[in-house]
């Protein structure tokens, strides 16, 4: 009898300690999988014909014409992500998935940093595994842990965890028109059916960083690029006490929401833009990606702005 109850107290404390070394994209809510843009058996058609196209045409294709054939592999993959999370609970299978490898192994081919790390996750064993075609820029790092990827700067100022099935489309260094040093990161969220003529697009995020103190030039500098007015009303986000400022423009259906942080190492913009219907789907991924946010020596947003508008409701 002791025996079987310590046998049982071991097994339930062997699934504790997975429990909380694992569980499925940590951090990040499901809610924005649940209303996929193509249909599974959609999907599984169409990522066939879809690799058969690019092995015929990929060499064809340039900087430019690439975007159509990126785009239209984040709406597959972000709809069988949706269908794999509402058979199985998680979005990333722990066994080899084969429209998982076929989608990951034109990733980076088409424009995507990081591919490559999910598909050497993915792929069968008795397939050799493929380098990085998207060189991550030195002041930059990224990694694969689980379902999440890693990303950080090499001076440990930030860094930031999110889906493996976000894709980093940019990552930059460059001095800004403000003389400010920059760095920007560029990452899609998931793909939804929007309102435009369209029926679909895919959200996207901004990380902005400089090590700049100079708070309100920063601040005045990326609101007027995201042509979002200084005085205009902030929105409490509940989320570390931060707020953002956001813009509706009703004839292209683009919203755009920035978030405006300072640190002893710096100042930062995160911004959220999204057409109408993709926005709202995905803004509470926006909300997740400023709390998986770690910022050193972390300060309060909008601290340097004078005088500090009042919060109110966001309007979607």
């Amino acid at each position: 009898m002791v025996k079987r109850l310590i046998a049982i107290f071991l097994f339930a404390l062997s699934l504790q300690l997975f429990a909380g070394e694992y569980a499925p994209q940590q951090g990040y809510s499901f809610e924005p999988l649940k209303d996929p843009v193509f249909e599974y058996a959609h999907v599984v058609v169409d990522v066939t014909a879809f690799n058969n196209w690019l092995n015929a045409n990929y060499s064809k294709l340039n900087a430019e014409t690439m975007k159509g054939p990126r785009e239209h592999l984040y709406y597959l993959l972000c709809s069988y992500i949706s269908a794999i999370h509402q058979r199985d609970k998680v979005i990333l299978p722990k066994n080899h998935d084969l429209i998982l490898e076929i989608l990951f192994s034109w990733s980076e081919r088409l424009g995507v940093f990081g591919g490559s790390l999910v598909y050497n996750k993915i792929k069968r064993e008795d397939i050799k595994p493929i380098p990085e075609l998207m060189k991550i820029p030195d002041s930059f790092s990224l990694s694969l842990t689980n379902d999440l990827y890693s990303l950080k700067t090499k001076t440990n100022v930030w860094s930031v965890k999110f889906p493996y099935y976000f894709m980093v489309g940019n990552m930059n260094d460059f001095q800004a028109t403000n003389g400010m040093k920059t760095q920007l990161v560029s990452i899609s969220t998931g793909a939804s059916k929007d309102n435009t003529e369209a029926g679909r697009s895919q959200g996207t995020l901004m990380l902005i960083y400089s090590p700049s103190n100079e708070f309100e030039s920063f601040s005045s500098y990326w609101l007027s690029q995201f042509e979002i007015h200084l005085d205009s009303k902030a929105i409490s986000l509940g989320v570390k006490n931060l707020t953002s400022r956001a813009v509706f423009d009703k004839t292209s259906l683009l919203h755009k929401e920035v978030t405006l942080m300072s640190s002893k190492n710096g100042s930062f913009a995160i911004a959220f833009l999204g057409m109408d219907g993709t926005y709202q789907a995905n803004r509470q991924h926006y909300l997740d990606f400023l709390n998986q946010l770690q910022v050193a020596s972390e300060a309060a947003a909008n601290q340097a702005l004078q005088p500090p508008p009042k919060s109110v409701e966001a309007e979607f």
